[in-house]
């Protein structure tokens, strides 16, 4: 096992983490599946409004690559497809009925190491949850047609007020192990799986993967971070990423042969009443979720975590990769001589505030920028976060003058938004770094 203990990053001591246990949501009312959450679909609809779905009935393909399905976490009847600008979906909400289910073949751990890497391919196109595999570079929906340098799994989560995938995960080990099995016929490289000291001993019986053990402030949980250090990406390269929950969903897939809609989120935020785990249905919808009395004017609800997560309303639905809500409470005006504050209750980055004699404690958030953008200052601090051979001001300079060959030589194949996101939040400047990020990946994308 490889050991890697990084020293750049930092942990945002944030209040509202989920207590260790987990419940049922009392309901599922409504589910959607959202084409926005994956990178560059253009949705092909194969239902429409009013139509009755079962749990795995077709919803939409890829117009690009139509062996891509997508399937209905839920059954019930579509309620309406949500268009946004220029017509683009966004989502499918449905109203969940009584539970009915597609059927599909299902098969033996012995029958899933057998298969051919055909075989698994199609299996996998087939069940709906080809998408929960993604690529680098790019961090778009894997390419079926090619194969893999290796495939990766990272079980470190390492992002403020983090999920445990331990708990996520609780009593699928061998639907996880199944899940693994079938990868391991996709690609003739190796299956890496990341883990930390808190989830070694929950894999500790898993096999066909080699192991590497991630420790250390964030970013150490992000799978891009891991690949640099593991097994660093070179021109021409590709490699697959999926988080251990989809394993496990794969698992779940080939062992009892329906689509596995159940999902496990935490429920996290200084502004939830009652913070813990809760086993709901894929692509929920948050009020079904949480019993905290929800307004929007006066809480920012994120799908996902505080850092890369998408602003929701209170009737809007987890999206397809995450693992948790986050509720932070809302600025909704200016304070009066915010600049003269002591900052005693106030986290900062810089030693700004009375609050940097405390450091161990743990602030509630608001999403005050505390300023606004400006000139873009070079100060040295962006470095120290981010634990990769990678410039972060030179990158995203060269990417804002579209500077191609400087950005292929300064890293833009190793990263995504993501791995920079903790450079936007210490950033004085208040530049987005993950929207330049992602300026750089589509550029070098559509050069080819």
């Amino acid at each position: 096992m490889g050991v890697f203990k990084l020293k750049k990053g930092y942990n945002i001591p944030l209040q509202g983490s989920a207590e260790r246990r987990v419940e049922k949501a009392p309901k599922t009312t409504a589910v959607a599946v959202q084409p926005i959450d994956f990178r560059g679909l253009r949705p092909g609809m194969k239902v429409e409004a009013g139509d009755t779905v079962k749990r795995g009935s077709i919803l939409f393909v890829d117009k690009q690559r139509p062996e891509i399905l997508f399937r209905s976490p839920a059954a019930g009847t579509v309620r309406d497809i949500v268009r946004g600008d220029r017509r683009a979906i966004q989502r499918v909400i449905i109203d969940v009925s009584a539970d009915s289910a597609e059927k599909f073949e299902s098969y033996s751990s012995g029958q899933v190491t057998d298969l051919t890497p055909e075989a698994a391919k199609s299996i996998l196109l087939n069940s709906g949850l080809w998408p929960a595999l993604r690529q680098r570079p790019f961090s778009k929906i894997a390419d079926f047609e090619i194969a893999p340098k290796a495939i990766f799994i990272s079980a470190v989560d390492s992002a403020p007020l983090q999920a445990e995938t331990d708990l996520l995960l609780e009593g699928q080990e061998q639907n996880f192990q199944m899940g693994v099995n079938l990868l391991s016929n996709l690609t003739e490289g190796k299956i890496h799986l990341s883990v930390s000291p808190a989830t070694e001993a929950f894999f500790a019986k898993i096999e066909g993967v080699e192991k590497h053990q991630f420790s250390g402030p964030h970013p150490a949980g992000n799978v891009g971070v891991q690949i640099h250090h593991i097994d660093r990406l070179l021109a021409g390269d590709k490699v697959w990423y999926i988080s251990p929950r989809h394993v496990a969903q794969i698992g779940r897939f080939l062992a009892k042969g329906e689509y596995p809609g159940s999902k496990t989120y935490a429920l996290t935020g200084s502004e939830v009443l009652d913070r813990f785990y809760v086993t709901g249905t894929e692509g929920a919808s948050i009020s079904d979720l949480i019993s905290t009395p929800l307004d929007d004017s006066k809480q920012r609800i994120i799908s996902g975590n505080v850092l890369t997560g998408a602003k929701c309303t209170r009737q809007g639905f987890v999206g397809f990769y995450d693992d948790m809500i986050t509720i932070v409470p809302e600025l909704t005006g200016r304070r009066f001589f915010g600049w003269l504050r002591l900052g005693l209750a106030a986290n900062s980055f810089w030693p700004m505030f009375f609050s940097k004699l405390t450091p161990g404690k743990k602030q509630s958030p608001t999403t005050d920028m505390n300023g606004e953008e400006r000139a873009f200052v070079s100060t040295g601090e962006y470095e120290k976060l981010v634990p990769m051979d990678v410039l972060p001001v030179h990158l995203c300079k060269a990417i804002l003058v579209e500077d191609i060959e400087l950005m292929e030589q300064l890293g833009i194949y190793e990263v995504a938004p993501e791995d920079l996101a903790l450079c936007s939040y210490i950033c004085p400047s208040k530049i987005e770094f993950g929207d330049i990020i992602e300026k750089g990946v589509i550029t070098m994308e559509k050069e080819g």
